[in-house]
């Protein structure tokens, strides 16, 4: 008898109207599901394709294989760095990368159309490349990614002097303008080992501002241990000091007058950010204080402040300022080091030694932070 009540509303359920339609979108749903499924499985493998990692793992492997036979074809600074000669070239970088770690990262860029890598040699930065759009897309529409350039950033003038100044044993870097003397003498581009190291990040300043570097040189001294001296761009003494063995270092001279003049507000500023990074301080309130359409806005505004713990107060303490260059009328830039810490309602601690890099510009009158680093 249960069986045939069974059978007669099974019969029911599919003469009727109600289930026979019911039954068709169920059918119909569980189709567009799988082809849904299979539509996003393209379209998001599409898109991994598309991510200009891939094409920059192709450049940063002709440095970890030492295939500097084709970094040759493609290093913009190829002939200043060996003088045409390809065989140096190869023979140089492959003495100078031999038993040390390679390792590569992308940089910043302000350009959302150019990707900008690093490539280091045991921490040391030893050559940028740049990725831009190929003019091709993938069956989705996004963007491949090609080879923009690649530059190295060694410097040798020739066998014979490459080798002179490799073999040189002592070693004093300078800001590029700065005069150095050695037992008397000045040193030029010819005894420079290499050039243009950057002091700052790169990208760090604005364009119109020149962003200052540095040279290393190598030299000889038969009188013993040298007596050294350097004056700067503007004729006035620089302090000399020792930077290891045999090695000295010129620092960039600080501007003093004006890093105690703004020392109030420099700390006020990095105190306002690090607030701004635990929720304590609004989003408008920290960019009334940047410059807009800077690198700075796009950082902060892209930054991810939900990392703290709950805490009561927050608290800027020890904060001491240095590097402070004054790079034009309207720029300078300045390392700060602080102390944040962070208390909360049972009055534990949270302590973060916090280190911000500014650059900052005048605009209208009044400055604005233009560019910044965390640490």
């Amino acid at each position: 008898m249960k069986n045939n009540r069974k059978k007669k509303t099974l019969k029911r359920i599919l003469k009727s109207r109600f289930y026979r339609v019911y039954f068709a979108v169920v059918a119909v749903a569980l189709a567009a599901i799988a082809i849904g499924l299979v539509w996003l499985n393209g379209v998001v493998g599409d898109y991994e394709i598309s991510q200009p990692v891939h094409a920059a793992q192709e450049v940063a492997q002709l440095f970890e294989q030492a295939d500097y036979d084709r970094l040759y074809d493609l290093d913009t600074a190829a002939r200043d760095f060996s003088g045409g000669d390809r065989a140096l070239y190869v023979e140089s970088l492959t003495a100078l990368s031999e038993g040390r770690q390679i390792a590569w990262h992308e940089a910043y860029s302000a350009n959302p159309d150019e990707r900008k890598y690093a490539v280091t040699l045991d921490g040391e930065k030893l050559a940028a490349f740049t990725l831009v759009p190929s003019g091709k897309t993938t069956k989705h529409g996004n963007t491949l990614w090609m080879l923009g350039s690649v530059t190295t950033n060694v410097a040798l003038r020739g066998t014979e002097a490459a080798g002179d100044l490799s073999a040189a044993p002592y070693r004093v870097t300078a800001p590029a303008g700065y005069n150095v003397t050695v037992n008397g003498r000045t040193l030029t581009e010819a005894d420079a080992l290499n050039t243009g190291i950057p002091i700052l990040p790169e990208d760090f300043v604005p364009s119109d501002v020149q962003a200052p570097t540095m040279t290393e040189y190598a030299f000889f001294s038969e009188e013993g241990a040298p007596q050294l001296s350097a004056v700067d761009d503007k004729g006035e003494t620089a302090q000399v000091v020792e930077d290891g063995e045999n090695a000295w270092k010129c620092p960039l001279k600080q501007n003093d007058e004006l890093r105690e003049k703004y020392s109030s507000a420099i700390i006020a500023l990095a105190e306002r950010i690090a607030k701004y990074t635990v929720k304590d301080l609004s989003k408008n309130r920290v960019l009334a204080n940047v410059a807009g359409g800077s690198p700075a806005e796009t950082i902060l505004k892209k930054f991810s402040n939900s990392w703290a713990p709950a805490h009561r107060t927050a608290k800027v303490s020890d904060a001491v300022i240095s590097d402070f260059y004054v790079l034009s009328d309207d720029c300078f830039t300045c390392h700060v080091d602080f102390t944040f810490t962070l208390t909360s309602k049972r009055q534990n601690d949270y302590v973060y030694p916090t280190s911000y890099t500014f650059c900052i510009v005048r605009r209208k009158g009044t400055g604005k932070l233009y560019n910044l680093t965390f640490n």
